[in-house]
C-alpha cells in the first residue's frame, strides 16, 4: 500500500524542543478548506473511516521531561493563535512512552474543521533533545505496514 504523500504530516520529522515548556508545530499543515464554501462540516473520508497513524521513528530524549502530540485544526498555517482545537491528542506521557516502533492510531471524526490540519507537539518540564515521528492519515491501518519504500510488497 503506498502512502499517499498529500495526507502525510510528518516524515521523521523532529520532534525536539528545547524551550523547556513549549509548543510546536511538527512537519506540514494541510489546508482542508482550499476553497470557501457554504459547508463549514469537512468529510476527509467520503463516508468512510479514516485513521490518522503516529508512529515514532526516533526515540524521544529528555530528563525528566513530558511530551504529547495533538491532531489539531486552526484557523492559522502556525496551527496556533486563532482559533484552534484539537481533534485527537496522546495526552500527556512521559517521554519512556514514546520509543521507536511507537504507534498512536485514532479513528477522525466527520466534525467542523477549520482550516488547516496538522500536528502538534507539547513538551513539559525539561527540554526533549531528540525524538522523531511519522504521522500521515490512512483509511486502511490494519493493513499498513512501514517499510523503507513504503510500500507493501
Amino acid at each position: 500500500m503506498f502512502i499517499d504523500s498529500n495526507l502525510e504530516f510528518c516524515d521523521a520529522a523532529s520532534a525536539a524542543l528545547d524551550t523547556g515548556d513549549g509548543i510546536t508545530k511538527l512537519g506540514n499543515h494541510k489546508d482542508v478548506h482550499p476553497l470557501t464554501g457554504d459547508n463549514a462540516t469537512v468529510d476527509l473520508s467520503g463516508g468512510e473511516p479514516i485513521y490518522l497513524v503516529i508512529e515514532v521513528t526516533t526515540a524521544f530524549v529528555g530528563s525528566g521531561a513530558s511530551y504529547k502530540l495533538d491532531l489539531t485544526t486552526s484557523t492559522e498555517t502556525a496551527l496556533s493563535g486563532g482559533t484552534t482545537k484539537n481533534i485527537y491528542t496522546t495526552g500527556t506521557l512521559t517521554i519512556g512512552n514514546f520509543t521507536v516502533g511507537k504507534r498512536f492510531i485514532a479513528s477522525l471524526p466527520n466534525e467542523d474543521y477549520h482550516r488547516y490540519l496538522g500536528i502538534r507537539g507539547t513538551a513539559t518540564g525539561a527540554n526533549v533533545t531528540a525524538g522523531a515521528i511519522n504521522a500521515f492519515i490512512t483509511k486502511d491501518v490494519t493493513n499498513w505496514t512501514s517499510t523503507n519504500t513504503r510500500v507493501n510488497v
